[in-house]
């Protein structure tokens, strides 16, 4: 029988690995002649460093996601559930935050917003699902 924490840890997959496809453009541009900044004082290969330091961020919140759903059961806890949304948070609504203010920080292009929307969805669907787990995980029973 599946379990529903098994249900969530399939969804954050589904999330994380529908990401890749946007963590992929994104290192992709590391290197990538078009995407210099020219008139930038500092150097026109900044956004380079940049890319790279969102895309090793990633790669760490991705890393501490998945230690916390497949790791443990102790590891999940009423404070791992709520740092795991702070990341997820964190991870996911720069996609849309900015772009009510300024259009340009919106996705490129359809096929982009829709993985954006896909992975978001996975994800923070896994944590919706597995937050009872994480309610009761690593807690004494109550006396009776």
């Amino acid at each position: 029988m599946v379990s529903r924490l098994d249900l969530a840890r399939a969804s954050l997959v589904a999330g994380l690995a529908i990401g890749l496809l946007s963590w992929r453009e994104s290192v992709g541009h590391i290197g990538d002649g078009d995407f210099l900044v020219p008139g930038y004082a500092p150097g026109a290969t900044h956004a380079w460093y940049h890319v790279f330091r969102e895309a090793c961020g990633d790669v760490a919140k991705m890393a501490v996601l998945l230690l916390v759903f497949f790791g443990s059961e102790r590891w999940r806890t009423p404070v791992t559930w709520w740092v795991s949304l702070i990341l997820m948070l964190g991870y996911y609504a720069p996609f849309w935050i900015g772009a009510p203010a300024l259009p340009a920080l919106s996705a490129p292009n359809a096929i982009a917003e829709a993985i954006h929307i896909g992975m978001a969805f996975f994800a923070l669907l896994g944590l919706a699902l597995a937050r009872p787990g994480f309610h009761t995980a690593g807690l004494p029973a109550r006396p009776a």
